[in-house]
């Protein structure tokens, strides 16, 4: 292990610059501090979304201070390190990403619970790293004791969560009630949480050579990161654990501090921590065996497999060489070559945001150029460790190895699983302190007034800065109050909050398209609550309600517009197409012509998502109720005229029910829509098969053993009918139509004391006590003797 040094020796040094230097340095002090433990509850997502506007306003925050102290002092102090040039490819190929991005609002400011890898988030992080690297005289010590503080709190918040200690309980905020979850923590998932901790476990490890807080808080670290790894006992956090606790081991043995003799001389017991945790790690790996019941209370992460993730990202190279898909857009490139590869699961209908690892989202996000830009960072990653070895006699900072032992932990997290915005900071602190750590000591000094090309360019960067700062904080924070009026407007009770709510995010906010997703919907809401209403005034009886059909054609021309922006807005998001499907299908009947286009929509949505059935379904019953809507027509009109559109509707919500079950052949619910169908057509035997087929996974549902069970019936097959309704009453013992049909079938085996049995056990339902059929019957039952067939035609009740 290595030696720190005391608390007074940590201080960071601050140039000469006023104000303006402390505001850089606290700015970096904040965000290292608080981007592990940063959460706020007024918006849909509670960690991500607070955390990119916290890093957005401290990144300028400390550019503005910077550039300010640029300007008063003339003075310019530059470090120049091997990962400058990584990140700045990174930067520049998500710069040029994002411009050629299928969705590059999302690309720019990302989505609501996915923006590490957006424009804006690594636009932060870069100046981040930058004033890091350039205004630090302490080789990164404070840093990275605020640095594990803040992880050491983060991890043991994430623990009692863990085991159902939930802290924010005893405040009892009504706003903080979300926080009540096993599940929940300040980091992201379950396995993000243990991911920060493998990765931190290297700056745990260390020993003090003098008793201090920071010793007994690397401990508490340390032991909650491994009761962690022990309760999630996952091989991934095992895998970047151990990474960690190698290049632990790889670099302790290489650092030589020459005023620290007794360091120089090789002793195994530096290496007990590390090699415990590699036994442990290979141990449980290899039993796969979990010690506590806890993980239990937890939920399963869901993720594509590393196949699956590696087929969506060749195939968006094949598309799209050089830039692929845009930053923050895998789940569209997993919708068009992912989705299928589902079909035949429970997953089928899954929505996947990330790929397995944050290198299947950086290539497929970022094409042939972010390949390239992962290049350069992995030759300075080389450079530097050839720079360590060669100088390790003259490295001064005696946690330099722990610090690149954490570089090489954050190497195999982004190899095994993708990056949340804390992981993403964390990546980018520990390069800048892994820079610091070899070239803390290598600052050049630049007098900006004696050169013509640094005052022009210092004057044109302070410009450019403060339009960057202003337009990147202006934006955020309408980001930012956009998405706490939708929250507002999910959590509304009453339709009109919630339209008033969705207004106002739209005009903080008029790029998502969530937004008006869910603002198109609210309109139906408000259409079906104005259909109920009576015509007439309830104050003025008699009178009609002029404006009521203003509102009605108001209600449905705004979900179709609003409905039709949101394809605008992400023509390639298969969601916004479903969405206006729903739409135009919900005005079947108010509107002529929706069916087509209603169909065209699913269409596209089919398009884009090509191996999900679920569209194929809703086409089908689309026209399934298109039928029904008919057939209730035809009992108004002249049924010649209506019979053939009925029967042209049937044919195509049976072909489209086909395709649904083509693509998944266990899909339920389009199984039993396409049996529906061919009841409807008369087709009896066709449409008992379908049920039969789902009958055995689904024999606790007692609808569909009734639906099977009456079909029995009609098709004249009364032995599998009885056995049926049988099962529907062990399932559902007051099913009123179970007991009439079984009624039924008795009378016709002239088993008239238990025909009338069931009628009696009908009556006693408090639902059907007055129920004249069923008491005709039972009067019939008791007075005249039984007709063999005679229930045949009978409907249920």
């Amino acid at each position: 292990m290595s030696d720190s040094s005391s608390i007074h020796e940590m201080d960071m040094s601050l140039p000469k610059s006023g104000v303006y230097a402390v505001l850089v340095h606290w700015s970096l002090i904040v965000a290292v501090f608080l981007t592990p433990i940063f959460f706020l509850p007024w918006t849909t997502s509670v960690l991500e979304l607070n955390k990119q506007l916290l890093l957005i306003v401290l990144a300028s925050v400390g550019l503005v201070a910077w550039l300010l102290s640029l300007v008063s002092t003339g003075q310019l102090h530059w470090r120049t390190t091997v990962f400058d040039k990584g990140i700045l490819a990174v930067l520049l190929a998500t710069i040029i990403g994002t411009a050629f991005s299928i969705a590059r609002f999302n690309s720019l400011f990302g989505l609501s619970n996915n923006l590490s890898g957006a424009l804006i988030t690594i636009s932060a992080l870069t100046i981040i790293y930058f004033l890091i690297v350039n205004t630090t005289e302490d080789q990164g010590r404070k840093l990275t004791a605020v640095f594990s503080f803040s992880v050491t709190l983060a991890l043991l918040y994430g623990l009692l969560q863990i085991f159902g200690v939930y802290i924010f309980t005893y405040l009892n905020i009504e706003i903080l009630k979300f926080t009540v979850s096993h599940a929940f923590n300040s980091v992201g998932s379950v396995n993000g949480l243990g991911l920060l901790g493998a990765i931190s476990l290297p700056l745990f490890a260390q020993t003090k050579s003098k008793i201090s807080i920071f010793k007994y808080l690397n401990i508490l670290g340390f032991v909650v990161t491994l009761a962690l790894l022990i309760i999630l006992n996952w091989w991934i956090l095992w895998l970047v654990a151990i990474a960690s606790m190698v290049g632990v081991i790889a670099f302790e043995s290489l650092i030589r501090v020459d005023v620290d003799i007794a360091r120089s001389r090789f002793s195994t017991s530096r290496f007990i921590l590390p090699m415990t945790v590699i036994v442990l790690g290979v141990f449980f790996i290899v039993v796969n065996f979990n010690l506590i019941s806890t993980k239990k209370n937890l939920p399963i992460e869901i993720a594509p497999s590393f196949r699956l993730s590696g087929h969506v990202t060749k195939s968006v190279l094949k598309e799209n060489l050089v830039t692929g898909y845009g930053p923050e857009t895998f789940s569209l490139a997993f919708d068009k070559y992912g989705a299928s590869r589902l079909a035949d699961s429970t997953l089928s209908s899954a929505k996947f945001f990330d790929g397995t690892s944050e290198v299947f989202n950086a290539v497929t996000q970022g094409g042939l150029l972010m390949i390239l830009a992962l290049l350069v960072m992995a030759w300075a990653f080389i450079q530097g460790l050839i720079s360590y070895v060669k100088n390790k006699h003259a490295i001064t900072y005696p946690g330099a190895q722990a610090v690149w032992a954490t570089l090489i932990a954050v190497g195999a997290a982004l190899l095994l699983y993708p990056f949340n915005i804390t992981l993403m900071f964390t990546a980018f602190l520990v390069l800048a302190l892994a820079s610091l750590a070899l070239w803390g000591d290598n600052k050049r000094a630049f007098n900006v007034e004696d050169n013509i090309t640094l005052s022009l360019v210092s004057s044109l960067g302070f410009v450019a800065g403060l339009i960057l700062v202003l337009v990147g904080v202006y934006f955020g924070l309408s980001i930012y109050l956009g998405d706490a009026h939708y929250a507002q407007a999910l959590n509304a009770k009453d339709i009109n909050k919630t339209a008033a709510n969705l207004v106002s995010a739209v005009n903080w906010n008029s790029h998502n398209d969530e937004y008006y997703r869910a603002a198109s919907q609210t309109a139906l809401g408000l259409l079906t609550q104005e259909l109920k209403k009576p015509a007439d005034l309830p104050a003025q009886a008699g009178k009609t309600d002029t404006k009521r059909q203003t509102r009605i054609q108001t209600y449905m021309s705004s979900a179709v517009n609003l409905a039709k922006t949101a394809t605008t807005l992400a023509p390639y998001e298969s969601a916004n197409w479903e969405n206006l499907g729903i739409v135009y299908q919900s005005l079947l009947g108010l509107v002529d012509g929706v069916d087509k286009l209603s169909e065209s929509a699913y269409l596209k949505a089919i398009e884009l998502r090509p191996g999900d059935a679920t569209f194929y379904n809703e086409i089908g019953n689309f026209y399934l109720t298109k039928a029904t809507l008919l057939r209730q027509l035809a009992t108004n009109t002249n049924a010649s005229q209506v019979v053939p559109q009925i029967n042209a509707a049937l044919a195509s919500a049976e072909m489209n029910f086909k395709k649904a079950i083509d693509i998944s052949n266990n899909f339920g619910l389009a199984i039993y829509n396409l049996g529906v169908v061919y009841d409807q057509e008369g087709k009896l035997p066709d449409a008992i098969k379908q049920l039969e087929r789902i009958a055995p996974f689904n024999s606790d549902q007692p609808n569909l053993v009734f639906k099977l069970g009456l079909l029995y019936y009609r098709n004249g097959d009364k032995d599998k009918a009885f056995d049926a309704l049988q099962k529907v009453l062990v399932l559902q013992p007051d099913s009123a139509n179970a007991h009439w049909y079984l009624s039924l079938i008795y009378e016709e085996r002239k088993d008239v004391a238990n025909a009338i049995s069931q009628l009696k056990k009908i009556l006693a339902l408090e639902v059907n006590k007055n129920n004249q059929t069923v008491i005709d019957r039972l009067n019939q039952l008791q007075s005249v003797p039984p007709v063999p067939g005679k229930g045949v035609n009978q409907k249920p009740l």
